[in-house]
């Protein structure tokens, strides 16, 4: 298991059961069980008595009133409507999750807790339903009470096929499996399902305001600005594009007295600008992806930062575009699995920020859960294993520094990512000279944060194929391997909107989805297992690390605790003030 290092508290967090994208759960007619993640023993560089002295000053400090917090961003949104393909990012997420609060909130443990429904939702198995009872003091910010309209209207405005918006809608998984809805009143709402939807605790995570949005464009109303009435603890201000999004204090908010007037999020695409705005006191608060050197350099900022620093569902991988010619043949991407040195990647660029770091060998469950397995151990790095599999597939060079050639296409392929990140650019310079031996060329070509996403897409949404050859990036979850089934998954034979890569395998959709329908925690974590044994073998992707997570924010902020999952570090940013 692996720890979350805190500057500030050094506490230690075991996460047992990390992974992409939905929550897990089980049981019967009571809420379901995750797999616990308990707090370990805190670990401290200092002294147990100045670590207690720590801890009651910390006790006396008094917050005030107001202030602003600065956040620095590498990327920034494409649209803020974080239901749509184009909105499916972290850094929409980060806006989106302080105005719309959903049925439950992911905690920096990896457990739910209830937000605005009265304690946990009620739950039958035979059949499968579940009951949410909305807090008779939620409220939007104009008066008008959280209600069922509410969870009629998101569930309606997703699973609609025939809506304008449809093809644009993100995941209706879960949603889709409804058969109909029950209301008591205006504070209770029953979903029937026709079958069994394991991570049923992740819907309905985002709620919108029926009474503002009925009769609008869900695919543009939420684009470039959201409404003027928040449920959360900020609410939408104003967007400069290229600069900065403002969110103000939601004087109305049911769920505490917000300290901060504002959250203003500043978008700055390079990762050594924002380290040294940071440092230098431009920057109240930032979650980079960790750099060789990042913590040495914020632990010279004067005892002025704090940190964490943490493991969480959070990997980095490369995606193949199956649609592109030579990637459209397994045996290609096995050899370029084989020829990349993925254990040199993360002892060079990871294990400098985390020293236990090691390869990822599987898509579903992170390295440090109780349920991983290693599947894509048959793809460690092996150059010569490279070569003969791409000679025995009938592939052929002139001489050994020249490209490979298989059925008449040469080996070169674009590898892209997001520019200004020096330590993925890094990593794509060493695939680049791991390939090259191994008779692969990979040209890099990179584009700043959101102008890189909008390069993959689905097959459907680019005139069938997209602008990448190979992308370097990282999905960010939240702890059950749920959404993997909308990422890897095909319906006859066509991608589903997240699967970016066009791999369709009947065996690796049906394990999906079957694991989806299974409550029970073992039975599922097996049948997501099976499936990943069906991915490694047909290679779309190659999984490389668990990516570790970093929080850090000037010490005269309160409330601050890394959340390492999609429910971003906003999870609490109605609880943060400032002491001065």
């Amino acid at each position: 298991m692996q720890p979350f290092l805190s500057r500030s508290r050094r506490l230690m967090v075991m996460c047992s059961a990390a992974a992409l994208v939905l929550a897990a759960c089980g049981g019967t007619d009571e809420a379901p069980e995750l797999p616990e993640s308990e707090p370990d023993d805190i670990e401290s560089d200092v002294d147990e008595d100045e670590d207690e002295g720590e801890g009651e000053e910390a006790a006396d400090v008094e917050t005030v009133a107001g202030g602003t917090v600065l956040f620095g961003d590498e990327q920034e949104p494409t649209i803020l409507n974080g239901f749509l393909i184009d909105g499916n990012s972290l850094v929409t997420s980060k806006v989106f999750n302080n105005q719309f609060p959903g049925a439950y909130v992911i905690q920096p443990d990896f457990t739910l807790e209830p937000w605005v429904i009265e304690g946990e939702a009620e739950i039958t198995e035979d059949p499968f339903s579940v009951t949410y009872t909305i807090r008779d003091d939620a409220d939007w910010s104009d008066g008008t009470p959280i209600s069922v309209d509410d969870f009629i209207f998101l569930y309606e405005t997703i699973s609609d096929e025939d809506a304008p918006h449809a093809d644009q809608i993100t995941s209706r998984a879960g949603y889709e499996d409804v058969s109909d809805f029950e209301v008591d009143g205006d504070k209770t709402i029953t979903f029937n399902f026709n079958e069994p939807y394991a991570p049923w605790q992740l819907l309905f995570a985002n709620l919108l305001p029926a009474h503002v949005l009925d009769g609008e464009d869900f695919e543009t109303f939420l684009n470039d600005e959201l409404p003027e009435v928040s449920g959360g603890p900020y609410v939408f201000d104003q967007w400069d594009r290229g600069t900065q999004l403002r969110m103000v204090r939601n004087d109305e908010y049911w769920g505490n007295e917000v300290a901060l007037e504002e959250i203003v999020f500043r978008y700055v695409p390079d990762t050594t600008t924002l380290t040294q705005q940071m440092i230098g006191g431009e920057l109240d608060m930032y979650d980079p992806q960790p750099q060789i050197e990042l913590l040495d350099q914020l632990d010279g900022a004067d005892d002025r930062i704090d940190y964490e620093v943490g493991l969480g569902p959070v990997w980095e991988h490369i995606d193949f575009n199956t649609q592109v010619e030579g990637l459209d043949q397994a045996h290609v991407r096995q050899a370029i699995a084989l020829g990349i040195n993925r254990e040199q990647i993360v002892e060079a660029l990871i294990q400098p920020v985390d020293p236990d770091a090691v390869v990822l060998q599987q898509p579903f469950w992170m390295a440090n859960s109780d349920y991983y397995e290693e599947t894509f151990d048959q793809w460690n790095h092996d150059p010569e294993a490279a070569i003969a599999l791409l000679e025995d597939n009938g592939c052929t060079r002139d001489g050994d520094n020249a490209n490979f050639e298989c059925d008449g296409v040469e080996l070169s392929f674009r590898i892209g990512t997001t520019g200004g990140n020096e330590r993925r650019e890094l990593a794509q310079q060493l695939m680049q000279a791991d390939l090259s031996s191994v008779g692969i060329e990979l040209t890099i070509e990179n584009d700043e944060g959101a102008a890189f996403f909008e390069r993959l897409n689905t097959p459907e949404n680019c005139d069938g194929v997209c602008d990448y050859d190979i992308a370097l990036f990282a999905w960010v979850g939240s702890p059950d391997p749920s959404g993997n089934a909308n990422i890897y998954g095909c319906d006859d034979g066509q991608p589903r909107p997240q699967n970016w890569t066009a791999f369709c395998d009947d065996e690796l959709t049906a394990l999906m989805d079957q694991a989806n329908q299974t409550v029970d925690l073992d039975e599922n974590a097996a049948l997501w297992n099976e499936a990943a044994a069906v991915i490694a073998e047909g290679v779309p992707i190659v999984p490389l690390f668990q990516q570790p997570q970093l929080l850090a924010w000037e010490n005269t902020i309160t409330g601050p605790q890394l959340n390492a999952t999609n429910q971003t570090q906003f999870w609490n940013s109605g609880e943060w003030a400032r002491t001065q």
